[in-house]
């Protein structure tokens, strides 16, 4: 192994479960221990920035005395964050306070635990960014009008007065030159006021400006299908113009693989893909095409930019007829190279016609309901509960043999189970894993920068070829490895118990989450039983 693979190496221990993709679903889960203490933190940022961060702590060892909580920004590390905000109880063994940030960045959520187990303290990794833009409701922007509108009147009409009622005495009339001086009085201080409200709209035009010019913008890209020899090639390409110096260059593995690029067929949602394109170039990145049916297909692909920023970015692509009609399962199974690209069929979403049953056909689950996975073995959503907007539930499944003995899982991509939520119409769509949605590699680059003497840190890039080349030959020696040496590297960061869902001797994997609004979702979730990734595939309604 050369040196430029060594370097990457290390960068790559710290980044390998680095995910916190999403789209229309902006909570921050982090399911795991803070020292000594088991908690579940949920963090819902602010959509402006200054905002307030709204975070609900659970804890379930220990006994608490006092929970506090502060923001450490990545180029000010913990020297420079403000002072800490208390996290007040709610009800047993939750808390809940507020964070304010104040400056865009990549940024964490500090959340120190004094209890009886000791002072601990754990970082819960996030980036700060403006993604609205506020409006005013327009009833109160007219009455907002109407009052500025009298105060201006007023404002000048006790200048006038000043300059002529005021310097005469009671029950006296005003002279011609002091009606005069009333009139100037009041035009001038009309003119001195609308330039005064020039000035301001001009002050607020540039401050919205900037506001707009700085506001977050995600990155672009446009899908297509072509054909290279006999073989249809999925073509994710990013758009140029919408990298705005976010350089492409610096990209890093997040399990393995440089993007997790997910389909689903519009509409139906009755076919899903999860594959992991080959960069070709700093923009483009292709994937073999798995025989999936024709249809338009919503394109969610995750990436990952150092030194901590996640992106997910959307696109559609259209498999026509006879696209779908040269795509074979025996053909696919021989040419793609990537053990970890995944597919599977099912029935659509909220179908009114008989679910017809076939080989290739996985059928669709719901709560509480047993459902079959592709090598006979049975998948269940252990509770069926009422799903609310806006509540954090443990969404777990249990797994059982075919002849419904007791399974044992396997890691897939380092993690004991992935699973991928979309909102019916698209609008929702996160890539989940047990520990929750937050960055574990996010957090240990923000956890060395705390622990970094400030001398010597800096916000200076590497060489970007230089980066992109080292990355690039660590995912080709990576891919020389064994499966269990593989797996030996992702699970580096990973810290299992004996009592914890995540660990391999359970047939049972949760993943904490809340769903973002009402509607009707579709979960896909994956395991790997006997060397072979499985996928289930449930339907949730919520409220």
């Amino acid at each position: 192994m050369n040196k430029i693979i060594i370097l990457f190496y290390f960068l790559f221990l710290i980044s390998v479960h680095f995910v916190h993709a999403h789209i229309g679903s902006p909570s921050v889960i982090y399911e795991g221990m803070a020292g000594k203490y088991k908690v579940l933190v949920n963090v819902l940022p602010p959509d402006v920035i200054p905002g307030i961060a709204k975070v609900s702590v659970i804890v379930e060892s220990g006994e608490i005395q006092k929970i506090t909580l502060f923001p450490v920004y990545w180029y000010a590390g913990e020297k420079g964050a403000p002072k800490v905000d208390e996290a007040l109880p709610t009800q047993a063994n939750t808390y809940e306070g507020q964070v304010w940030l104040m400056e865009p960045g990549t940024t964490s959520i500090a959340v120190e635990i004094k209890g009886s187990l000791g002072k601990e303290k754990v970082i819960v990794p996030l980036v700060a960014v403006s993604t609205a833009k506020k409006t005013m409701d327009a009833g109160l922007g007219w009455v907002l009008a109407g009052l500025g509108a009298l105060l201006f009147v007023l404002m000048a009409t006790i200048i006038g007065a000043s300059m002529s009622d005021g310097l005469v005495a009671p029950n006296e009339e005003l002279t011609a030159k002091l009606r005069r001086k009333r009139i100037v009085g009041m035009t001038v201080s009309g003119v001195v006021l609308l330039l005064i409200l020039w000035g301001g709209k001009s002050w607020w035009d540039s401050w919205a400006s900037n506001y707009q010019r700085f506001m977050y913008k995600p990155y672009e890209a446009d899908s297509k299908i072509k054909q290279v020899d006999d073989q249809l090639i999925l073509e994710f390409k990013i758009d140029s113009n919408s990298v705005r110096n976010r350089w492409t260059s610096y990209l890093i593995p997040d399990h393995g693989k440089l993007m997790h690029l997910f389909l689903v067929r519009q509409g139906t949602m009755d076919a899903f893909a999860h594959l992991h394109p080959v960069r070709k170039d700093t923009l483009t990145f292709e994937s073999i095409l798995p025989p999936l049916p024709a249809g338009k297909y919503l394109v969610y692909a995750d990436i990952v930019r150092y030194p901590g920023q996640t992106h997910t970015i959307t696109d559609t692509v259209e498999i026509s007829e006879s696209e779908s009609k040269r795509l074979s399962a025996n053909s696919y199974a021989e040419k793609n190279t990537d053990q970890d690209d995944t597919y599977v069929i099912t029935n659509p979403l909220n179908a009114t016609s008989p679910i017809l049953t076939s080989e290739s056909i996985t059928i669709c689950g719901s709560p509480g309901v047993k459902t079959y996975l592709q090598d006979s073995s049975s998948i269940i959503w252990q509770e069926n509960p009422k799903l609310e907007a806006g509540k954090l539930y443990p969404l777990k499944f249990s797994v059982q043999a075919p002849q419904g003995q007791k399974t044992q899982l396997e890691p897939y991509l380092g993690m004991m189970g992935h699973a991928a939520v979309v909102k019916d119409d698209g609008t929702v769509y996160i890539h989940l894993h047990p520990t929750g949605s937050y960055s574990s590699a996010a957090q240990q680059i923000l956890q060395a920068r705390i622990n970094t003497d400030d001398k010597k840190f800096t916000t200076q890039f590497p060489n970007s070829k230089v980066f992109k080349d080292s990355i690039d030959k660590f995912l080709t020696y990576l891919e020389t490895l064994s499966e269990d040496k593989r797996n030996e590297y992702f699970m580096t960061s990973m810290r299992h118990t004996a009592q914890d869902s995540l660990h391999q001797d359970h047939a049972s994997v949760s993943f904490p989450y809340t769903f973002p609004k009402a509607g009707n979702y579709r979960i896909w979730v994956q395991v790997k039983r006997n060397g072979r990734i499985l996928t289930g595939i449930f339907d949730a309604k919520v409220d």
